[in-house]
């Protein structure tokens, strides 16, 4: 086999290399310098894959931090990032253990942040089913949510109740709705229900409609 061509990607360290006129995957040029590879150079395929199996980790890692520096993402995040890219089963996997060890992808790290990002405006069901959406464990879900304090539910959930009645007329009709709005967000029934009742309150409705 032959390295037909090798073209750098942009300003990174990075080059596209052709073998025998077809694209063989993404090299660094730390890889290239250490084994010399260069146009027209020809390669036993034994010993081709040995270094593409090298260079494969080691890009895979590298893209994996630049990914990580962008976006937060669980375990599964990455793991589809990677397979996207094309790399194998093992080479994901490597890699992925290689960021945990570096304390780089933590699901119990992600779903604490995760929560408190969305928390404002979903309720812990939601934001339970999302999280196990994005291959967080169950475990790890389940402890998150028994950390949960129903007070500072009821707070975020009676904000939005209020926002959803400030300028209606309040009946019957638009009761229910509030307290559907707060279920469709994510809340448990009785805390969607007291919120409700709060924000009705605090718009001077006080008739016990529950």
């Amino acid at each position: 086999m032959t390295i037909t061509k090798i073209k750098r990607i942009a300003n990174t360290n990075r080059f596209h290399i052709y073998v025998d006129d077809k694209w063989n995957g993404i090299f660094l040029d730390e890889i290239l310098a250490v084994y010399g590879l260069k146009t027209g150079q020809e390669l036993d395929d034994e010993e081709f894959a040995k270094i593409k199996s090298e260079n494969d980790r080691k890009v895979a890692f590298d893209m994996a931090t630049s990914y990580i520096e962008k976006y937060v993402v669980s375990e599964k995040g990455i793991k589809d990032y990677l397979k996207k890219k094309g790399f194998d089963f093992k080479v994901i996997n490597a890699t992925v253990d290689k960021l945990k060890d570096y304390g780089l992808v933590n699901d119990e790290s992600f779903a604490k942040n995760y929560f408190e990002t969305l928390s404002a405006t979903k309720g812990k069901r939601a934001i339970a089913s999302k999280l196990k959406q994005k291959g967080v464990s169950a475990e790890i879900v389940a402890n998150l949510l028994e950390n949960i304090n129903e007070d500072d539910e009821i707070e975020k959930a009676t904000a939005l109740a209020e926002k959803f009645v400030k300028n209606r007329q309040i009946d019957a009709k638009i009761k229910q709705k509030c307290l559907a709005h707060l279920i469709y967000k994510g809340y448990d029934y009785d805390v969607a229900q007291k919120a409700t009742k709060i924000a009705l309150e605090n718009k001077g409705e006080n008739d016990d409609w529950f």
